[in-house]
């Protein structure tokens, strides 16, 4: 300040901008009006020039000023010349006019890094100065110049357009606030007195959103799309983006990329291993998140597993937008709530994702106006190119409004194709840059880097930036991973900075060049290093190469067996290739800066470079390091779990292993596997773990870790890669051992031992698997079936199987599950021990499915369906994997896979059928026609080149599948509906099911019969199959059976498959031809032993169909029942033994009712043919003195009268008929008031009455039978047909049961109901029965339960019954004792012990040792199995998982005897003490035998 003026001297600089006009930027400058004047914009334009060209004139001092300023004025003088676009060109103007303030008080000395951005935005300038003066040629007039071709036009508008974001990028921070963006001057130009704004108008992009985010936040939904954590561009860990001032042109160019939205929605940046696309990625997130214009970002890497994972990019995403952007979270939260498909975002097809969790959002929310750009880094480096090709698919056929991707990845090929497939995309390849712009990048990225480093900086700081980051730059090309690998080497910390610097002077470039510095890194590394040291390096190298993911100093330390402090010096001559943390973090991860280190030190041999690794000589001593870890460290109990009782997540203390024991675990197989299991020595290790009990400890470990998947999935790897016979069994069973009983092993570690192991120890367990001595579990005792049957799969009520298939592993089976509501339609996969597969949700349709087919990979699964379409799903999701394939007019009966998975062919009601191109879902050839009825059936030949069908045309034909023509005429021969057929494995034959009964084989090449036709079934073929071998083949019908047939004579191979009750519609050989599958209609599906080496079975005692009837003899002794298999069997009920044989009926004709004389003289079975028959009941011999007949269609129900003189029958005929018991003769006229079928009778205690029940009126009926011929009105109240009906001993009350799902008691006098109705069962009640005593009323139901009801009150007595595999039919109480009988359509009689009224927790009679105890001796009630399999108490208590296989036949609580052909298992308690708190006393051999008894919790 002057002292005698009082006021500031005004300096040069000032007076020159005051001169210039620029002084008025010392404010903020407004918005600039959008209607500006030419006038006002030519004074503009006029200001910035003089400002420019006096920056030319006096800038001598900082070059790039200089020739910025020069360029300037060129593009200024086009826009002069040609000035269409007035937005885009005040614009520019608006940052020249900021821009020309900062240049023309540019100091003498400044900071360096405002110096390196004036150098790139020189460079870019210059480029587009050279352009603009080959548009604008100074040798054309005025006029032509003005005359600008529409080319020319577009081309000055992008340079505008680059130029303008290249000022901001380069000079500015970007800010929104209030719709508008304000440009602040960035930080450096300090010499400034005031701060620079230019501020925009922003409303035309993405809508300023003043929502609350926290709901969206909060929403449990959202955690739907997963928790990856790390994948956007502000994780540190990405690096640190582009050197400021580089890459101007190539980010201003994606600016106006992503603003234009005439441009195209994706952008594809690629380039080779390290390019710097990373780098120009999040420096480009950077700016888009400034401007607002972010929607996500998701940067894949190597390093971390979710980032590699295709599957969980777009739920990463759409959250990451929903966290962001709450209209578009509300949007998708509402599609996450609605749409089931949605269930698992993370399981869903890629093109399902998209479409559901951006797609539709977006459409939904965002306006024509708005704007976002969602970033993709690093694709490459996701683990699985074939969903990253399937990943580019989607985005390049789907457009979203205001949605664009910007990808990043290397050319890879599989990436390339998906490209070069599409025209609507842009793509800049970082390699075809010019090599000056990307040296004048790279030298920016050298100054900026040496600056930081003390040594380097001082020492040239009065000539910076040095010749010799030129030497670098010139070395690198344009590679700046060899840059940055210069710079980590020049810097590192076990060499001289300073001098490396200097010396670095090198020829090559490029790949040559990241080799060549590698190399001498590699040789520094390794220079001076004794041989111990030498070795301990190499090994580090090694474990760093073979990893599977990045681990720790820590892990380093324990898997070398070396100190940490030695692992951190063997890295330290790496840290110019290598990241390693920093000094006491020895938790966090070590790592490789660029994936291209990998492949040089894998790229020699020890032979040629003592520092290079062969991978399978690295995995094989990681995997030893592995194997030594586990051998050291698991044990038992490892998992840490306290309580058998609770799950790992509900454990009092987190379940957690040592990071060294968790890699060794979740790795060994990996190494093993990439070490190459030919060698006979590994294999022998691998073999000696499998069979050690550490093998055990391993299983508990991951159940600990939540890796019981990788468990089953190595196994089966190392079977696969094996070559030992021995180790490929044992690691395949084990294998399936695992995936069997991953449920209770993954949720509860002690289950292990107290669940898995005692039923994988079962009798039944095909495996000759070795466990460890358990001492006090469970023991199961386990009776196999009499016959072939290996366990039956329960889908549900009312649900039936169309359609059936093994995957090509034989691990699982898809099957079509069809019930009989909308909705209920879908594929479900099971896994071959029966179990649902719990990671794959039902595949759910639309219409009745009739057809399944696993791919030949065993990726997808294709259905056919009633609505005509055929539908692709991913195996491992559940989800569909493309939109279904449409072309078909009518419905799709059948679908098939070509052996290459290439192509999908169909047969359809519309009489034709359709090839399909299983990728891309569309039509390859025309339709096949020929056939002159519905296609039933299709299947490939296993060379791929012809298909087969079979027609309601009777015919067969055969097809070229190359060409779509009929390779010759129709096969003819059947006579009847041709609906199953099936190719030999070796071509040549094929094998045909039909409507006619019968099996016939065909030649392939002559189309003539050679073997059949095969007779043997009584109805309909629905399903053949040949085995793998080609040697049997395997039938299936509607006649209930299966039939194993031999394919060289046709004659039957082995006794017949029978214990379906219903149709079997479909079935299977298993890929290994060990095990045979059936679907059927009742409501099963079940697998069979389809060895033919195996002993012929005994006949079973049991029913081999659905049991509607049961009876006890009046002195309770004996127990009858009567099947659908047309027998009636009477057993022991003390024993379940058979006195004397079946009764059997004449043509097997079904029994649907019996009942026993008052007298125990006869047993009278009411038949499906309107038979009635009367058996003597102690012999089981036929009365052949008493004829009964009548009735004209079924017998539903038959009971004697109290004095046995009289027995009523109800039929489908709607007719009540009275016989005489003695002579079988009609007493009286049929009792004629129902209309429709009457399906139940009771006698009342006197004798005096009769009661009814029908489907008609759905009314409940009394008859009079005094004589006085009274008519009652009908009782109504049930809305549906009344299937039972039960008078009360003291004759006071009727009980009746109903479709309707209900049971009714009523007022035998008044004839008016009791109460309101008994609404529990969910589904109909079948049979009701009172107790002998009246305290109590049994309900059977098609919900496969039985319910105990109290008469009085009509409140339950107990919890459902649960036990039934099926519809319960019958249920018959004991006249003697507290027990009850029922009877199922699952083919078994059940006898049940009356729950008492105070149930304890311990069984009646205490314990000792030598007393068994048994889980049914537990009273009903006190534990539950829920449809998990879990055994629970009331408190929810995790006590047994039973197996799918074991739960048809398991002896629950109350159950005292199972009758019938199924496997039975009961499970021992005696010494099982080991739970709760004490399960790890399970492995001590004294605590079975201590006298103290700890009971289950029950």
């Amino acid at each position: 300040m002057d002292s005698r003026s009082g006021s500031p001297k005004p300096r040069k600089r000032d007076r020159v901008m005051h001169a210039l006009g620029l002084d008025r930027f010392r404010r903020s400058a407004s918005p600039s009006p959008r209607g500006s004047t030419s006038k006002t914009r030519k004074k503009l334009f006029e200001g910035v020039k003089t400002a420019l060209e006096t920056v030319v004139t006096v800038a001598d001092v900082f070059p790039p000023l200089k020739s910025t300023a020069a360029g300037l004025l060129v593009l200024l003088k086009a826009i002069d010349d040609y000035g269409e676009n007035r937005k885009e060109f005040t614009r520019l103007s608006e940052k020249l006019e900021a821009l020309s303030e900062i240049m023309v008080s540019f100091p003498v000395e400044f900071p360096e890094e405002v110096g390196d951005r004036f150098r790139g935005l020189a460079s870019i300038v210059e480029e587009s100065q050279k352009v603009l003066e080959e548009r604008l040629d100074p040798k054309r007039s005025k006029i032509e110049r003005f005359i600008l071709s529409p080319r020319d036009k577009e081309e000055v508008l992008k340079i505008t357009q680059e130029i303008s974001f290249a000022i901001e990028i380069a000079m500015f921070r970007s800010t929104i606030q209030n719709e508008f963006c304000t440009l602040q001057v960035v930080e450096g130009v300090g010499w400034l007195k005031a701060r620079i704004n230019v501020i925009e108008d922003f409303s035309g992009t993405i809508r300023t959103i003043k929502k609350d985010v926290k709901l969206l936040l909060r929403s449990e939904l959202l955690k739907k799309l997963g928790e990856v954590t790390g994948a956007e561009y502000s994780n540190p860990e990405r690096g640190t983006g582009c050197t400021p001032g580089s890459r101007l042109a190539l980010l201003a160019r994606l600016l106006v990329w992503a603003t234009d939205r005439s441009s195209p929605h994706i952008f594809w940046l690629s380039g080779p291993a390290g390019t710097g696309k990373t780098a120009v990625s999040k420096t480009f997130c950077t700016q888009l998140d400034e401007r607002r214009l972010l929607g996500g970002s998701f940067f894949c890497t190597l390093k971390e597993r979710d980032l590699q994972d295709v599957s969980l990019i777009i739920p990463t995403l759409a959250r990451i937008m929903a966290e962001t952007r709450p209209d578009f979270g509300s949007a998708l939260q509402k599609v996450l709530e609605t749409d089931k498909g949605c269930r698992d975002p993370t399981k869903m097809a890629l093109d399902r994702q998209y479409s559901k969790l951006i797609h539709e959002p977006a459409e939904k929310v965002f306006k024509s106006g708005d704007l976002l750009v969602i970033c993709i880094d690093a694709l490459d480096e996701c683990r699985n190119t074939g969903a990253v090709a399937q990943l580019l698919t989607v985005l390049l056929r789907t457009t979203t409004r205001s949605v664009k991707f910007m990808l990043t990845s290397r050319p890879e090929i599989a990436l390339r194709e998906s490209f070069e497939s599409s025209t609507i995309h842009s793509q800049l390849r970082l390699y075809d840059i010019e090599d000056h712009i990307v040296r004048a990048d790279v030298i920016l990225f050298l100054t900026e880097r040496f600056r930081n480093v003390r040594a380097i900086y001082q020492h040239y700081q009065d000539t910076w930036p040095p010749p010799e980051i030129e030497q670098i730059a010139d070395f690198s090309g344009k590679l700046f991973i060899v840059a940055f690998t210069a710079f980590k080497y020049i810097t590192a910390p076990n060499g001289v900075s300073i001098e490396r610097f200097k010396e670095f002077n090198r020829q090559s470039d490029g790949i040559e060049a990241i080799d060549s510095l590698y190399s001498d890194i590699m040789e520094e590394a390794f220079k001076g290093l004794k041989p111990r040291e030498q070795e301990l390096v190499h090994s580090c190298l090694s474990l760093l190469v073979s990893a599977q993911r990045p681990l720790s100093p820590h892990d380093y330390s324990r898997l070398l067996d070396k100190d940490i402090h030695l692992i951190r010096e063997a890295f330290k001559a790496l840290h110019s290739v290598v990241q390693v943390p920093e000094e006491g973090i020895d938790d966090g991860s070590i790592s490789i800066y660029h994936a291209s280190f990998v492949d040089f030190v894998t790229s020699h041999t020890p032979r040629e470079q003592r520092w290079a690794v062969e991978k399978a000589i690295a995995h094989a001593a990681t995997g030893d390091a592995c194997f030594r870890i586990m051998d050291l460290m698991l044990c038992f109990g490892i998992s840490g779990a306290q309580t058998s009782y609770l799950s790992n997540d509900d454990q009092p203390t987190p379940l957690k292993l040592s990071s060294e024991l968790t890699y060794a675990c979740s790795a060994w197989g990996d190494h093993a596997i990439y070490a190459g299991l030919e060698s006979e020595t590994l294999q022998q290790k691998v073999e000696a773990f499998l069979k050690a009990e550490k093998f055990w400890y391993w299983l508990e470990a991951l159940s600990a870790i939540k890796a019981v998947k990788y468990g089953y999935s190595i196994l089966w790897k190392i079977s696969k890669a094996a070559t030992s016979t021995e180790l490929q069994t044992l690691s395949n069973d084990l294998g399936d051992l695992v995936h069997n009983f991953e449920i209770p092993i993954a949720h509860s570690a002690p289950h292990l031992y107290l669940s898995a192991i005692p039923f994988s120890s079962a009798p039944s367990a095909e495996a000759q698997i070795s466990v460890p001595p358990l001492e006090s579990v469970p023991i199961v005792h386990h009776r196999p079936s009499a016959g072939r049957e290996i366990l039956s799969i329960n889908l549900g009520t009312h649900m039936g199987c169309s359609s059936l298939v093994f995957s090509p592993d034989g691990k699982y089976i898809a099957a079509a599950i069809n019930g009989k509501d909308p909705g209920s339609y879908s594929v479900i996969v099971y896994t071959r021990g029966g179990q649902r597969s719990p990671e794959i949700p039902a595949m759910e349709h639309p219409a009745y499915i009739h057809s399944v087919a696993y791919s030949p990979n065993g990726r997808c699964i294709a259905s056919a369906s009633y609505d005509g379409a055929i539908r692709i799903w991913d195996a491992q999701t559940g989800m569909p994997a493309s939109d279904p394939l449409r072309g078909h007019t009518d419905t799709v009966w059948a679908v098939a896979y070509s052996p290459d998975g290439r192509y999908i062919t169909s047969g359809s009601e519309d009489k034709t059928i359709r090839l399909w191109d299983a990728q891309k879902g569309v039509p390859v050839l025309q339709p096949f026609a020929g056939h002159t009825g519905a296609i039933c059936t299709v299947a490939y030949s296993s060379d791929g080149r012809y298909v087969v069908s079979g027609s309601t045309d009777y015919t067969l034909r055969i097809w070229d599948a190359q060409t779509g023509r009929a390779a010759f005429g129709p096969i003819t021969g059947h006579t009847n509906v041709v609906s199953s057929v099936a190719y030999s494995p070796d071509g040549k034959h094929i094998v045909s099911g039909s409507y006619d009964l019968t099996v016939r084989i065909w030649d392939t090449c002559t189309g003539q019969a050679t073997i059949g036709p095969m007779m043997g079934h009584t109805d309909d073929v629905n399903s053949v199959a040949f085995s793998p071998d080609g040697k049997f083949v395997v039938s299936s019908s509607k006649d209930k059976t299966v039939q194993i047939w031999d394919a060289q004579t046709g004659e039957i191979a082995s006794e017949r498959l029978e214990g379906h009750t219903a149709a079997v519609v479909s079935v299977a050989y298993s890929p290994d031809g060990k095990c045979i599958a059936t679907g059927s209609m009742d409501n099963t599906i079940r697998l069979w032993d389809a060895r033919m080496d195996r002993p012929a079975s005994d006949s079973a005692p049991g029913h081999i169909f659905g049991i509607w009837t049961v009876a006890y003899s009046p002195d309770g002794k004996f127990l009858a029942s009567g099947s659908g298999d047309g027998t009636v069997r009477v057993w022991d009920a003390q024993t379940g033994d058979l006195p004397f044989p079946p009764m059997r009926m004449d043509n097997n004709t079904p029994v649907y009712s019996l009942a026993y004389s008052p007298n125990e003289e006869y047993l009278v079975c009411g038949l499906n043919d309107g038979t009635v028959c009367l058996w003597h009941a102690q012999t089981g011999k036929p009365a052949s003195d008493i004829t009964v007949s009548g009735h004209t269609t079924i017998i539903y129900s038959l009971a004697f009268s109290p004095n046995g003189t009289t027995i009523a029958s109800a039929s489908g005929d709607k007719t009540i008929r009275l016989w005489d018991a003695r002579t079988g003769e009609p007493r009286g006229e049929p009792l004629t008031r129902h209309t429709e079928a009457v399906a139940a009778v009771a006698w009342s205690p006197d004798g005096k009455y009769l009661a009814s029940g029908a489907c008609d009126t759905d009314t409940v009926r009394v008859w009079d039978l005094t004589g006085a011929q009274r008519i009652f009105e009908p009782m109504a109240g049930h809305t549906d047909d009344v299937w039972s009906v039960a008078w009360s001993p003291d004759g006071r009350h009727i009980a009746s049961g109903s479709k309707d799902k209900t049971i009714r008691l009523w007022d035998a006098k008044t004839r008016q109901p009791i109460g309101k109705p008994i609404t529990v069962h969910t589904e109909a009640v079948r049979t009701v029965v009172y107790s002998p005593d009246r305290s109590c009323i049994a309900s059977g139901s098609s919900d496969a339960t039985i319910r105990l009801w109290d008469t009085q009150t009509g409140e339950p007595l107990s919890s459902p019954i649960i036990g039934h595999g099926a519809p319960v039919m019958s249920v018959a109480f004991s006249p003697t004792d507290g027990r009850f009988a029922s009877g199922s359509m699952d083919t078994t009689v059940r006898i049940w012990k009356l729950p008492q009224e105070e149930s304890t927790q311990m069984p009646r009679t205490h314990p000792t040792l030598n007393d068994p105890v048994y889980l049914h001796d537990y009273p009903h009630g006190v534990y539950t199995i829920g449809s998990d399999g879990w055994l629970r108490d009331s408190a929810g208590h995790l006590l047994l998982w039973v197996p799918v296989a074991h739960r048809p036949g398991l002896y629950c609580g109350g159950l005292e005897r199972i009758i019938g052909n199924i496997a039975t298992t009961k499970v021992e308690l005696t010494k099982a003490v080991a739970h709760g708190e004490n399960w790890l006393k399970c492995r001590d051999p004294s605590s079975g035998n201590e006298a103290h008894y700890w009971p289950w919790p029950a």
